[in-house]
């Protein structure tokens, strides 16, 4: 046998096998009305790919599910970085509206303490302190274009602040009454028991020359006596926290709390007295 006649046989051989596998993959599609079926070479190829496409669709399904997690993450950071940025703003708001209601309560209270008064005021914001002396002095942003004078009593309407003790055009300097230098006239209200309440430098008064047999308890409340040239009767000045009585002494001695908040003063008013003294309304 030749050799281009083995391979004209191989040829026909290979397109026999051929046909006879398109015949087979034809003929084992088979429809019915509810069914159809993919043959036995489908199957195989079906039994060879389906785990890799198990796996292909178990990696997709997970990688879907990073991708949500992910973009999940990204919309949970964002809503949580404006919230904070609100959160502060929120506390930022709160601060400012509680610092403003304290105001005008403080204010209302002053202003209400004004119209009692029989004596002419001027309403003044402290603006100053000296820090080397905390308890000494303050300074207030009216002066003598606004007729304040040297000597005009300073209250809050809680109480007695002090006394001014030099004035500028636009500005004045206030004694507070715990300085050292400070000395006021006093009636203990409850005994009528006169005595003087003096500054120590620190945060309470001493009130000297009480009689030995004045009733004066912890808890009686103090007021000026008007004695002297500087404040007028009936302010409050503090209530009374101990009582002290020497042996042999002529006197009692009493520490005196001061009505006012004198290390957070921030409005005060003054009282004007004028050349004959205070003026009235």
């Amino acid at each position: 046998m030749s050799p281009s006649s083995t391979a004209r046989r191989r040829r026909f051989v290979l397109l026999v096998l051929l046909g006879v596998l398109a015949l087979g993959v034809l003929t084992g599609q088979v429809r019915t009305p509810d069914d159809r079926r993919i043959g036995w070479l489908g199957a195989a190829l079906e039994t060879v790919l389906t785990p890799g496409a198990a796996v292909l669709a178990r990696a997709s399904g997970a990688i879907e599910q990073s991708w949500a997690f992910l973009q999940e993450i990204g919309r949970l950071r964002t809503e949580n970085a404006r919230l904070r940025a609100e959160n502060a703003r929120l506390r930022e708001e709160n601060a400012r509206l509680g610092a403003a209601a304290q105001e005008s309560g403080r204010l209302r209270a002053l202003l209400g303490f004004k119209e009692q008064q029989p004596y002419r005021t001027v309403a003044a914001r402290v603006v100053g302190r000296d820090p080397s002396h905390w308890f000494s002095t303050i300074l207030v942003d009216r002066g003598s274009a606004d007729g304040i004078a040297r000597n005009d009593p300073v209250v809050t309407s809680d109480g007695l602040v002090g006394h001014v003790i030099e004035t500028g055009g636009a500005w004045s300097r206030v004694l507070l009454i715990l300085d050292p230098r400070s000395a006021v006239g006093v009636l203990v209200e409850r005994s009528r028991e006169a005595g003087v309440a003096g500054g120590q430098g620190g945060a309470a008064l001493r009130v000297t020359y009480l009689s030995r047999d004045a009733e004066v308890h912890p808890g009686d409340r103090v007021i000026t006596s008007g004695l002297g040239q500087i404040y007028p009767p009936g302010l409050v000045v503090g209530t009374i926290t101990g009582v002290t009585r020497a042996a042999g002494g002529l006197f009692q001695e009493a520490t005196l709390r001061p009505a006012a908040d004198l290390d957070h003063l921030e409005d005060v008013l003054v009282i004007i007295r004028g050349p004959r003294g205070l003026l009235p309304r």
